[in-house]
């Protein structure tokens, strides 16, 4: 259904300031932010500056005032007409209205500055069998898993953003000047200041966290580990281990890329085939000169270290089959 502009601007007071919302209102704003991403980022970043501004209505006048005498002091020529006169006092009107425009715009996005970064908490909840995405009010994404909920609270502009999950829900957390991002679930806290990173805590005893971008602090009950990209930590026996993602295509449900590469480093194409696929290559030293020129597709791994073994001109052996090679 096509929802009126009057309508999805009210929707959108109400999410940015944290209002109460009706089931359907709130599936109405989320859809409409999940086909308008770039326009409601465009909005988020509008009334979230760096800075939280010292704003004063007075000050504001003041200022405006004082550009006004500078351009009053500035007397006209002598031989200036009546029209031109005129002109000026039509001019100066439509200075002052546009003054008043600016205070009222300056005071608006104050207001929603301070309305939406508060501690109200605000909630987030996929009833449906397919994944959902949701725009946290700091404009960060979340892919909801099926039965999964998240609550966003913070204490204000110069305050962390707190999440808590029940779930599984996959995170793309945008950076707000450092301000940590943290996420709760039962037996895990995960703070970052802005990555990509999925969280499966549908299994308490079991939680695991996957990063596919930047860096990520995990703690547990009884110990606490950092992990980056393409690295997992998974609890076991209340106790968090680390290692590589052996197959992210399928942790992160993404189609396989295809690499290009154009007279690269041997070197250099075996770590971003690592980075995009966890499969390591190892490469003897008299082969790290060669020099890479093709398109990689990385879904089949077999199918990769053949086609580099023939590139280089080497040969090559399996040390894991699908994770482990060695070029020679």
């Amino acid at each position: 259904m096509k929802h009126t502009e009057e309508y999805i601007n009210e929707l959108l007071a109400k999410y940015i300031t944290g209002e109460v919302m009706s089931d359907s209102e709130k599936n109405d704003i989320q859809e409409w932010i999940a086909t308008h991403a770039d326009e409601y980022n465009r909005l988020v970043k509008l009334i979230s500056p760096k800075k939280a501004p010292e704003f004063g209505t007075a000050k504001a006048w003041a200022k405006i005032e004082e550009h006004i005498d500078k351009s009053a002091t500035k007397k006209p020529a002598m031989s200036i007409s009546k029209n031109r006169n005129m002109k000026r006092s039509v001019g100066m009107s439509v200075f002052y209205a546009a003054a008043s425009v600016l205070v009222i715009l300056v005071i608006s996005i104050s207001f929603f500055m301070s309305s939406r970064e508060n501690n109200k908490e605000q909630l987030f909840a996929n009833n449906t069998a397919e994944k959902m995405m949701i725009y946290l009010p700091d404009s960060s994404s979340v892919i909801l898993y099926p039965d999964a909920n998240v609550s966003y609270r913070t204490g204000g502009m110069n305050s962390a953003r707190e999440v808590t999950l029940n779930g599984k829900a996959f995170f793309s957390v945008r950076k707000m000047h450092g301000r940590a991002f943290k996420v709760q679930s039962d037996n895990l806290m995960v703070e970052v200041l802005g990555t990509s990173f999925l969280i499966d805590a549908t299994k308490a005893e079991s939680s695991s966290v996957y990063v596919k971008t930047g860096i990520v602090s995990v703690e547990s009950e009884n110990s606490k580990v950092i992990i980056k990209a393409n690295q997992k930590a998974e609890l076991d026996n209340n106790t968090l281990k680390t290692g590589k993602i052996e197959n992210p295509y399928e942790v992160f449900e993404e189609k396989p890329k295809v690499l290009s590469f154009a007279n690269a480093e041997i070197t250099e194409v075996v770590e971003k085939i690592e980075q995009a696929t966890g499969v390591r290559i190892e490469v003897s030293k008299e082969l790290r000169k060669n020099k890479i020129t093709s398109r990689i597709e990385t879904a089949d791994t077999e199918a990769i270290i053949v086609e580099l073994a023939f590139l280089c001109n080497c040969k090559y052996e399996t040390i894991e089959a699908g994770k482990h090679y060695r070029l020679y």
